[in-house]
């Protein structure tokens, strides 16, 4: 499967996911899937300025993500995908697109947020998100940089 990564970052394409997620994943191609993004020109101009002049950007809603991911999953090119949310990813998951494992990088605090781990705070809506991902059998893990170990949501879930 050329999907190397399926990771939910709220920030998207940044220093970390650029200096570091890329080279260590060997990936040729950034999909972003995000409703907003995708209706957002100037968004989704800056996020493909952002990536290397020879890593191509594709910044999609759900529904045609979901489409082109798993066209992507099916073909040799190694493949970096990126949701601002669990909700994105769950909907990619539901749509079929064969999501083995989605790593949880940053997700910033604020009202009706609890922080999970450093970086990662999560909502109710979330972290219901992120078990019924696990339920449909997806690995929930914690990758903040790619030289870290990754950590089981599950064992940071209170209730597993």
């Amino acid at each position: 499967m050329s999907l190397r990564l399926v990771r939910i970052d709220d920030r998207l394409i940044h220093g970390q996911v650029v200096a570091g997620w890329l080279r260590a994943l060997g990936a040729r191609r950034i999909v972003i899937v995000d409703d907003a993004t995708a209706r957002d020109e100037f968004l989704r101009d800056v996020l493909t300025l952002a990536a290397p002049s020879d890593v191509p950007v594709e910044v999609l809603n759900i529904a045609d993500g979901a489409i082109r991911c798993i066209e992507l999953a099916a073909s040799p090119e190694p493949v970096f995908v990126l949701a601002r949310s669990p909700r994105t990813v769950l909907g990619l998951r539901q749509a079929g697109v064969p999501i083995e494992v989605v790593d949880l990088g940053g997700m910033g605090s604020g009202p009706g947020r609890k922080r999970l781990h450093k970086t990662i705070s999560i909502s109710p809506d979330e972290l219901a998100e992120l078990r019924e991902l696990e339920r449909l059998g997806t690995r929930v893990e914690i990758q903040i940089v790619a030289d870290d170990r990754p950590i089981p949501f599950r064992s940071l879930d209170s209730t597993h």
